[in-house]
């Protein structure tokens, strides 16, 4: 059961890096609301925070609340 947990959080971490990859993408080429620049550029600092820290239990529940304020910056 823990692999598959394991397995999990790097698909999901791996999403969320691929997620905010397209959406720093999106911004410069001006498809995404400049009015939401700070806090994509908020949720960035957050998002490369998670992505550094080591996997655990908690860091999964971290992850997909960084995907669905993701989502909801930039529902592309």
């Amino acid at each position: 059961m823990a692999e598959t947990s394991d397995g999990d959080l790097q698909s999901e971490l791996h999403l969320l890096d691929q997620l905010l990859g397209d959406t720093r993408a999106r911004f410069h080429r001006r498809q995404t609301p400049f009015a939401s620049s700070e806090r994509l550029i908020e949720l960035d600092k957050e998002i490369s925070a998670a992505l550094a820290r080591m996997p655990a239990p908690e860091l999964k529940v971290e992850v997909r609340r960084l995907l669905d304020r993701l989502r909801s910056l930039d529902p592309h």
